[in-house]
Order: C-alpha cells, then structure tokens, then sequence
C-alpha cells in the first residue's frame, strides 16, 4: 500500500517562511492531507484494490510542490495528448494482463496436481524470509510428508499434504511459479534476486519448483496453515463465479444496494473471489457495458447479460489455459485479451479503439462504440486535480 510522504514539522532553526510559499506549502500539505485520509478510508483487499473505486490506485501523484503531474506523461499509448515518448508508462498501461487470475491459478492448479499429487516433499527452502506469513506449523513440518492434492480458493494456490497441512500460495502482481525437472543440487542462498521459495520432491529426484518474484514492491505470499481458512484472504472470499451454486439468483443480490462502479465491484474479492483487474475489463467488454455504472443501477436484463457474460469469458479463458505448462500460462492470457493491455488497438468487434481511463499503478480499458454509446470516458479524479 502506498503511502503519502507528509512534512510532520519545522526544525526551529529553519528560515521563516514568506507569505506566499507559505500558502503554497499550506495547500500542498491540505492536498497530501486529503489523498491520505482518502486512502485511509477505502476498503482495500489484499491485492492492494481500491474498493470504493474501479481499479487501484490514484490518479496522479502530488508533489511537493502542489502541482499534478502533467497529463501527457499520464496519458497511455494511443490517447488524445499522449506523450509520444511513453510519459513513463509502458505501452498499454501500467496492468498488461500479467496477473495471475482465476483462470490462470486454475490452470495452474491442475498442472501442479498433475506433478506433485501422490509424491513427497523432500526440502522446502524459504530463501526471501517476508514472504513467509505463518510459522506454525512449520515449513520444515512438510518436508517427508506425501501431497495428496492441488486446489483453489479465489486468486490462491492450495497444495494439501497428507497430514492435513496447507500450502498457500498468493502470487500478487509479479510473482510466479517456474517448474522445473531438474532443480540444481546446492541449496539456495539468500539475496536480492528473484527467487523467494523453493520446494523440492523426494522423486523424482530434483524436480520441483521455484517461487519467483520480479520488481521491488514484494507482495507475494507464502502461508503454511491447517486450514485454509486461517488465510485472512480466504477466509474474507466471495463466491467463486464458476461454481455451480454461483447462479443468477445470486449474483443479482451481490449487486443489489451496491452503489459503487460495477467495475470495482467485480474486482472486490470480499464479493466476487478470483477476478481482477484484466478479466474485470474483459467481462464488461462482453456484456457491453460501462465500467463506469453504478451496480446497483443494473436492470433485469442488464444484471442477466452481465452474469452471462462473466461465466462464459471465465470458462473460456480456463479453456485456453488447460493443459498448459506454467511458463506459457501468461502469454495465453495476454493473447486472448479483447480490450484490457491493448489501449490504442482497433476494437476486434466494432473497430474502434480502444481506449483507458489511467490511474497512478493501474488502468482499466474499455471500447466506447461497445460499452458506452462512443463516449470516450473523463478520468473525473484526474480532471478535478488538474484545474
């Protein structure tokens, strides 16, 4: 979660201030003052996700200055006054469809069953400490104990041991599981790299995997549990939309008295457990819809085609990811996207471009001619820090 950086006080001996940067540093600090307790008060899963808003983050960073980065820099690829120097986002926003979602974790939950039901757990070595949530029981307790299965539970891996012991694994925004047959024989040492977990099977002798995580925000989480439901994040999940008894019925009433952006709503795990920021996209691009309007706001028909649109765009993309291996997981994903990642490309239904509404770490896409009558959407956040 990002934090604000607020001026707490004045050394005495720093120099009086002058009327006019005193009133400047005074709005400066009633600005950063505002993000903050905005901030404070929206309900934030464990993704980091805005509740309140449609997707995370804030629009724009205030400098200490007071001013608001210039909306050219902010602006994506294929924007009207987009830099054409990249502004310092890369090319389709800064959400490129590289979370791991429900789809993805589901294919991945069934490539793992299929390597690791039935055999030991020779080693498990945490080589990044802060990813480790839990410690009793502990990691060691799995290390000679046989996996019995591989599951789910909205954006979070499972794997189950024969004693009862639960594995979970949330892979957050850059993180991934990396298999490999042969794992090399000398331990891994602790450092600054990618890697944060390492398990080992017993037989075949060195196969298993790596928990890796790229970047610097670290989030990845690691938790070894008795049940599952001692994860915070689970124990707080929604449905999950491919469930049998997620039907019409209920998914009417998770909507109804909703008066939040039906986007955010569906990226909501506390709601819906499994979709983020990418399928959220995809979903409202099928059923033809704003990701601006307001749940509660949704018609019969509207509530109708919106379900319908959410089931089929999950077990479509679950289909495209079955059978697959790890490492070509994401790259299916990026390549069944319609709209989200691909700001400035031609719509593949209607041929118009696509478009996003840019927040400070995140953006959501959407096509106008589809979802909203050919009105390009404000980023109205953004607009008011602006005049």
């Amino acid at each position: 979660m990002r934090s604000v950086l607020l001026v707490q006080g004045r050394s005495s001996c720093s120099p009086r201030i002058g009327g006019s940067a005193a009133a400047a540093i005074h709005d400066t600090r009633t600005a950063e003052i505002r993000q903050k307790e905005v901030s404070a008060a929206a309900g934030r899963d464990h993704d980091g996700v805005d509740r309140r808003c449609p997707t995370a983050g804030n629009p724009t960073k205030i400098h200490r200055t007071g001013r608001a980065r210039s909306r050219r820099n902010l602006a994506g690829p294929g924007v009207p006054g987009a830099d054409p120097r990249g502004g310092g986002k890369p090319p389709g926003g800064w959400h490129t469809g590289r979370m791991p979602e429900l789809p993805e974790v589901e294919a991945l939950s069934g490539f793992l069953a299929e390597r690791l039901t039935g055999r030991e757990v020779a080693r498990v070595y945490p080589v990044s400490v802060q990813v480790l949530k839990t410690y009793d029981p502990p990691l060691t307790g799995l290390e000679g104990r046989t996996v019995t299965g591989v599951g789910r539970h909205g954006k979070f891996l499972d794997i189950v041991a024969d004693d009862g012991t639960h594995l979970v694994v949330h892979l957050a925004r850059a993180g991934w599981l990396r298999w490999k047959d042969k794992l090399p024989d000398e331990p891994p040492r602790p450092g600054k790299g990618p890697l944060a977990l390492r398990l080992r099977l017993a037989e075949p002798r060195g196969a298993g995997f790596d928990l890796t995580e790229a970047g610097t925000h670290k989030r990845l989480a690691v938790y070894c549990v008795r049940d599952p439901a001692e994860v915070p994040g689970i124990a707080r999940l929604g449905p999950d939309p491919l469930d049998q008894a997620f039907t019409l019925d209920v998914f009417a009433g998770l909507l109804a008295g909703e008066r939040r952006q039906i986007k955010g709503v569906l990226r909501d795990q506390s709601v819906i457990a499994g979709i983020g920021n990418a399928y959220s996209d995809e979903v409202l691009h099928a059923a033809r819809m704003s990701p601006f309007k307001i749940a509660a706001s949704l018609d019969e028909g509207e509530v109708s085609a919106l379900y319908e649109a959410l089931r089929e765009t999950l077990r479509d993309a679950v289909r495209r990811s079955r059978g697959l291996v790890a490492g070509e997981l994401k790259a299916e994903k990026k390549s069944g996207l319609r709209v989200h990642g691909r700001t400035g490309q031609p719509c593949p239904v209607c041929g118009d471009t696509v478009r996003e509404v840019s927040y400070h770490d995140s953006s959501l896409q959407y096509c106008p001619t589809c979802q909203t009558g050919g009105r390009p959407l404000a980023d109205r956040r953004l607009s008011r820090l602006l005049k």
